[in-house]
């Protein structure tokens, strides 16, 4: 290993150097003695144009001092740590030049066909597509809890005769009873908790209803409508739909990863036709040919 000490010895010998050009970046141009250098860290120069691309020209003299202070001794250190890194690298990382070639090349094809995919992408993924997926891949939908869509709202009431009114009208089912239903609730400021337009985990219920394992299991596998009592207070439930756990989890739920799957693997045919459309058109104008069979 190289030891730190003759590298931070000409970190200190610049720093004040760096300070008093960053003073006054803020009044100087290219104009004012060229793109002179600022600081230097071994073989490596940082110069007045490297710095003004970082202080902007309307910043005050105080400002632009302090950010160009942070800047010079950034890159300072920067340097010092790169270079004991590239004085240090062993047998495995002698190769970082063809590496870092690799990652260019790479990095360029990969934003060439990013910027293809977004011209090129049509993202427009239709009720049926999903369908016709979901269908062929229910086995990948497989549910790990279980689902319910419901219903539900708590009563705290002493009057017995008035929660079993409550009670007659919830379970009667009929329209017109659920809307005096409705409306009694809202004169006595109770709010109804309704899950029936999506799907939840039915431990959500059961977070907020007091009901044993053996209830719960009843009642969701029913579905239907249930009253649940204590004390003075009582839960009004009503199941509309559940789904058990390990089976097919709905359509619906699933709808938004079957749309990015989907996109997915329309933007991986997408860039593939792009590579072989291509290769066949340098191949046509001969710009590629294989000079060895």
């Amino acid at each position: 290993m190289i030891a730190p000490g003759p590298a931070i010895a000409r970190l200190a010998a610049i720093r004040m150097v760096g300070f008093s050009l960053a003073a006054g970046v803020s009044c100087t141009s290219p104009d004012d003695g060229g793109d002179r250098a600022i600081a230097r860290a071994y073989d490596h120069l940082l110069l007045w144009s490297d710095l003004r691309q970082v202080v902007p020209l309307e910043m005050n003299a105080a400002d632009s001092a302090e950010l160009a202070q942070r800047f010079v001794q950034g890159w300072l250190r920067q340097q010092v740590l790169l270079h004991l890194a590239e004085s240090n690298l062993n047998a495995e990382g002698a190769d970082l030049e063809g590496q870092l070639e690799d990652y260019r090349r790479s990095l360029v094809i990969f934003n060439y066909e990013q910027a293809l995919v977004d011209q090129k992408l049509d993202t427009a993924i239709t009720d049926a597509e999903i369908v016709q997926y979901y269908e062929a891949h229910k086995a990948n939908f497989e549910l790990k809890d279980d689902l319910i869509r419901a219903r539900w709202f708590n009563v705290n009431e002493p009057d017995k005769r008035v929660l079993r009114k409550m009670e007659e009208r919830f379970l009667g089912g009929k329209g017109e009873q659920m809307r005096e239903l409705e409306i009694w609730l809202a004169q006595l400021g109770v709010s109804i908790t309704d899950r029936s337009g999506t799907w939840i985990p039915s431990a959500d219920l059961r977070a907020e209803v007091p009901m044993n394992d053996t209830e719960a299991r009843e009642m969701i596998a029913r579905n239907g409508k249930r009253v649940f009592k204590a004390t003075q207070a009582a839960w009004f439930v009503e199941i509309l739909e559940h789904r058990d756990r390990n089976s097919e989890s709905p359509v619906d739920l699933v709808r938004q990863d079957i749309r990015s799957i989907l996109l997915n693997q329309r933007k991986l045919e997408l860039i593939e036709g792009i590579r072989e459309s291509a290769f066949q058109q340098a191949l046509e104008h001969a710009e590629v040919e294989q000079m060895v069979h």
